[in-house]
């Protein structure tokens, strides 16, 4: 009988525990995560040539001892929040059951495992090598960290429900009544963005080609006037128009499901004039003179730019939006993608909500302006600028 190599050992010993998780989980989830666990183990074991794998060196020196004691603004630098806004999103994924596993691994503290993947979150460029956080936070380079990133976005993505979702009646009448004197009757504010990839998908790479000559994902949102993503659509490819995104969800669709009477949402002159869409007039628009045009346009433009600000504030924010190192090569890895963004997007909303939560409060709300139940709102809107800047 031929003598087993050190390989054919750890092999066996990592089936032999993998089959033992198996026999004690009582959830769908728990397997899902150990044959995740057991492909990634099986992966680092196969391609290494020798049977043992003596790794890299690995150290939480650093994390903790030196990241600890940053004071808030390399804190913040490093990983993109304040420890304030830290403990609080720690707060609010520390319970998830995703944390709460029956298998034999052993995890990272759970707020290790945020300070790591709020660091690649708001990494750029080589930055999100995951060989230069792992040795960064002394941490495995192997399965490490795409299971505990997996874990944080779950948990993450668990909460959207509460921190990203369209505003209810009553929200939508205090929005409208805050921003009255600016734009009557506007409840958000509505463009696409691209999200770069560094690399091309493997299929229909053609299609996330998109006209600034890259390969991207589009991301669209509806914000409101603090900057608050209201609503987002992700994960179409780069060469779809924003327009085309727009007419292909719900409130496109069904305005009535989202809008009361004479509210609407402000565009730009990519998307078409709806009633509950206001857009800026085009060049090539009959309608009133060029002045009058010229002069709606300026004042619409001062608003609509919220949302453009709101990505540029979410980019900033979390840098590896400027370019994900990502490589699209099946449906699973591009939900991955579409994750990346969406938690970005999440902890966008929460970061901002702190803030509100800690403003004082005294904000005035504007008179109320009603509109007419039948009339062109674009009218009606370019006879307020009128009057207002008469």
């Amino acid at each position: 009988m031929p003598r087993a190599s050190e390989k054919d050992k750890i092999v066996a010993v990592v089936c032999l525990n993998h089959m033992i998780d198996l026999l004690d989980m009582n959830s769908s989830d728990e397997e899902d995560e150990a044959i995740e666990n057991f492909n990634s183990y099986m992966l680092c074991v196969l391609n290494n040539r020798r049977g043992v794998h003596l790794g890299i060196p690995k150290s939480c020196e650093w994390e903790q001892t030196v990241l600890r004691k940053f004071d808030d603004n390399r804190f913040n630098q490093m990983v993109r929040v304040r420890p304030e806004e830290f403990c609080y999103i720690l707060n609010l994924i520390k319970h998830d059951e995703v944390f709460n596993t029956s298998s034999s691994e052993v995890q990272l503290p759970i707020e290790l495992q945020l300070k790591i993947v709020l660091y690649r979150l708001g990494s750029s460029g080589e930055g999100q090598s995951v060989r230069k956080v792992a040795s960064l936070f002394g941490v495995g380079d192997g399965g490490t960290i795409y299971n505990l990133t997996r874990r944080i976005f779950k948990a993450i993505l668990n909460l959207k429900s509460k921190f990203l979702f369209w505003p209810h009646e009553r929200e939508r009448q205090q929005i409208v009544s805050s921003t009255s004197t600016e734009m009557p009757g506007c409840v958000g504010y509505v463009d696409g963005s691209e999200v770069k990839l560094s690399e091309a998908p493997v299929n229909e790479h053609t299609m996330y080609y998109s006209r600034k000559r890259q390969y991207a994902v589009k991301l669209q949102a509806i914000c409101d006037y603090k900057l608050r993503i209201r609503q987002l659509i992700v994960g179409y490819p780069g060469s779809v128009h924003d327009a085309k995104i727009f007419s292909n969800c719900l409130l496109f669709k069904h305005p009535e499901r989202f809008l009361s009477t004479s509210q609407w949402i402000a565009g730009d002159s990519a998307y078409p004039l709806k009633p509950f869409l206001i857009t800026p007039f085009r060049q090539n628009s009959s309608e009133y003179t060029e002045e009058e045009k010229h002069s709606f346009n300026k004042y619409f433009s001062k608003y609509r730019v919220r949302v453009e600000n709101c990505f540029g504030l979410l980019k900033e924010k979390f840098g590896s939006l400027k370019e994900l190192k990502f490589r699209m090569h099946s449906r699973s890895n591009k939900n991955q993608c579409n994750d990346w963004i969406t938690v970005c997007c999440i902890l966008h909303n929460i970061l901002i909500n702190i803030h509100i939560e800690n403003e004082d409060g005294n904000e005035v709300p504007g008179p109320q302006f009603d509109l007419p139940l039948e009339c062109n709102t674009r009218d009606f809107l370019l006879n307020f600028i009128q009057n207002k800047t008469a």
